[in-house]
């Protein structure tokens, strides 16, 4: 996870008062430095100037993030295309997974993009229940903004994200907080534990994100929260070191969706 100082400025076109006060209001949300933008400086030179391991840029349709790996903001991503494919054949394995319908109670204990968030909201409707816990402050920030603020041209992708509630929090952390059976089902996505090889537009992600290893305590916490726990990973061996004796996942997927029951 990232380490260093943290900036927030404007966009380099940025004018009137507005766009300033957003920057420092988000600098003060993060506790950040704010930086007031000079119209002919770049990104870089007020990353070296200031000596900043991550600038956030207010942009027109948010914040973005840069750093040292490139720069990221908001989009849901895969779950534009998994909502369109999902409506046509009304099935995903991650669901099939979760063991979704409409009104379950979801705990999503490592959110990142919120994609399978997205797509979990979807499947349990108004009357269910999403929560998204993230760790990074920084990844937080920005996901949770696009959350309340991202608007799909899909109008139900548009109401899924609305419907999460992001929470910063370590999994451990928020897990013992929670009464037993809270939720019906708790997931887990090890963030980058396994990078893919030439996925290129998720590099400059690797600084924000928490990439501890699911530990057997964190999985103990989630069976006590819920009767059922899902983890997301590309090896069946990794999964089944994990406890699990139940997959999921297609022929040809380098996915696969362990499932652990109390």
């Amino acid at each position: 996870m990232l380490t260093g100082k943290i900036g927030v400025t404007t966009a380099r076109n940025a004018t009137g008062s507005a766009a300033a006060a957003q920057a420092r209001a988000w600098a003060e949300q993060l506790g950040a430095l704010y930086v007031e933008r000079p119209h002919n400086m770049g990104v870089d030179e007020i990353m070296a100037q200031h000596d900043l391991a991550a600038l956030v840029v207010g942009e027109k349709d948010g914040p973005r993030i840069h750093s040292a790996a490139g720069s990221f903001a908001y989009h849901p991503g895969m779950a534009v295309l998994r909502l369109q494919q999902l409506k046509r054949s009304a099935t995903e394995h991650l669901l099939t997974a979760l063991d979704l319908r409409p009104g379950k109670r979801v705990l999503d204990a490592t959110l990142g993009l919120a994609a399978d968030a997205a797509i979990s909201s979807y499947a349990v409707g108004e009357d269910g229940t999403v929560v998204g816990l993230e760790a990074s402050p920084l990844l937080y920030f920005a996901v949770s903004y696009g959350l309340k603020n991202y608007v799909a041209e899909d109008a139900d992708l548009t109401a899924a994200l609305r419907r999460i509630q992001p929470v910063q929090a370590l999994a451990e952390d928020y897990l013992t907080q929670c009464a037993p059976d809270s939720f019906d089902v708790v997931y887990f996505d090890p963030m980058f534990r396994h990078p893919v090889n030439g996925a290129k537009g998720m590099e400059a992600l690797r600084p924000l994100s928490y990439e501890e290893a699911l530990s057997a305590e964190t999985l103990q916490l989630a069976l006590r929260v819920a009767p059922r726990v899902v983890i997301k990973e590309r090896s069946e061996y990794i999964l089944r070191e994990y406890g699990c004796e139940e997959f999921i996942g297609g022929k040809y997927s380098r996915i696969k969706y362990g499932i652990i029951k109390r």
